[in-house]
């Protein structure tokens, strides 16, 4: 890195007030070892995998269970929040008529154990969402069943927002009382990482209100991971959650150094060195976690690492499918049809194009993959889709006739 974009990232570093933002926790998981315990294989990929010409990009690993879900209204899950915001409500009721009533030193004794409850309900959120994806990686679990409990912490974490801010204000009411700022910071983080953008649009979709919304997400799961993304009016919205990269009792080698010095910024350069040609990152810390994120043209990227394993833990990214380069392509024909497949770098969204092969006009086709239909294409005979990490069958399906093609996985596609 320059001496040009160190000082830019000093000065956005000395600026920068402290932000309360989203962390993916897993307390149960070490660096080294599955959640089994067994020692992982080296060969395992743990940094973002390097891309040209875009943003590198952080993998799921072997073996990927991939979905497609169309997630409308829910009732099962706003019946499944409702009982737990009322539970919560009660909890807080709880300490509110308690409160007012006691001594200090009661008051102090009171607001200890609510902490308390909250960082334990807090770890079941993580714990709840750890157990559902392993769970449906394996196929113990539905697809709507996964998005049950992703919309159901989303809620919890809401409520539990709630009683995080009115716990910190009673905190200032108890003279000589106070708790821990990181702790309290990193708690907020954590229950806000179930707020994420996939997650928001996935809640609007459930609300029985809105009975004609509907929102399409491609799921993918492993043991160690999930990754959750979609396509929305020609933007790649992802979010890619390793578990296996969270390492909480490791300390922090980023958290000592000099002035001037910003070693988890450089680092985060190191990782995103494309993303960091194009605009200098900002960073935030929540203890031994480090936020940093990148606001380009046609890119968003918000990423988290942990300062004692080293690696990402939790990535954001919101790309215009247009600005990513053409990795690969290839044709096949059959019926008439020409159908195209443009693929771009580690297994992003991929453009099919269906034309007459006599012609070259483009066709209005149906897109299946795998026998899902993904949609239709447009007036050019296109449609961007999300591909599955391994070898999927791929169908275009016009009045005049159809087209298939088995395409293969990739070696770096997860």
């Amino acid at each position: 890195m320059n001496s040009a974009t160190s000082a830019l990232l000093a000065l956005l570093l000395v600026c920068s007030l402290p932000a309360m933002t989203l962390v993916a926790a897993d307390p149960g998981s070490g660096t080294d070892s599955e959640p089994d315990g067994s020692l992982q294989d080296e060969t395992v990929q743990r940094t973002p995998v390097e891309v040209n010409d875009t943003t590198n990009r952080l993998l799921l690993t072997d073996p990927v269970r991939t979905s497609y879900v169309t997630h409308g209204p829910d009732l099962g899950a706003t019946f499944a929040s409702g009982n737990d915001e009322l539970r919560i409500d009660h909890e807080r009721y709880i300490v509110d008529s308690r409160f007012d009533d006691a001594d200090p030193d009661e008051r102090a004794d009171l607001l200890e154990r609510e902490y308390d409850r909250l960082t334990d309900r807090i770890e079941e959120l993580e714990e709840r969402e750890r157990t559902a994806v392993r769970e449906h990686a394996s196929g113990e679990r539905s697809d709507a069943e996964l998005v049950r409990v992703l919309l159901r912490n989303h809620h919890d974490a809401t409520a539990l927002l709630t009683d995080l801010e009115m716990l910190e204000d009673r905190t200032a009411q108890v003279q000589g009382f106070s708790l821990s700022s990181d702790e309290v910071r990193s708690n907020r983080a954590s229950l806000e990482f179930h707020h994420s953008p996939v997650r928001a649009e996935l809640v609007a979709a459930s609300r029985v209100s809105q009975s004609d919304e509907h929102y399409d997400v491609q799921v993918q799961t492993t043991q160690t991971g999930y990754r959750l993304s979609s396509l929305e009016r020609s933007t790649y919205l992802t979010e890619t959650v390793r578990f296996d990269n969270r390492d909480p009792n490791s300390g922090d080698q980023f958290g000592d150094h000099a002035p001037n010095e910003y070693p988890a910024a450089d680092y985060a350069v190191e990782l995103y060195p494309w993303a960091a040609s194009q605009g200098p990152p900002h960073i935030v810390t929540h203890g031994d976690i480090y936020n940093v994120w990148f606001t380009l043209d046609g890119l968003s990227l918000d990423l988290y690492f942990d300062g004692g394993a080293g690696e990402v833990h939790r990535e954001l990214q919101e790309i215009s499918v247009g600005t990513l380069p053409i990795e690969s392509n290839e044709s096949w024909s059959d019926d008439g049809l020409e159908l195209t497949l443009n693929e771009t770098p580690a297994n992003g969204p991929a453009e099919v194009i269906v034309t007459d092969s006599t012609t070259g006009e483009p066709v209005s086709a149906t897109i299946t993959v795998d026998e899902y239909e993904l949609g239709e294409t447009d007036r050019d005979g296109s449609l961007w889709i999300l591909p599955p990490a391994d070898t999927y069958e791929l169908s275009a399906e016009a009045s005049t006739g159809t087209v298939n093609a088995t395409v293969p996985g990739s070696d770096r596609s997860h």
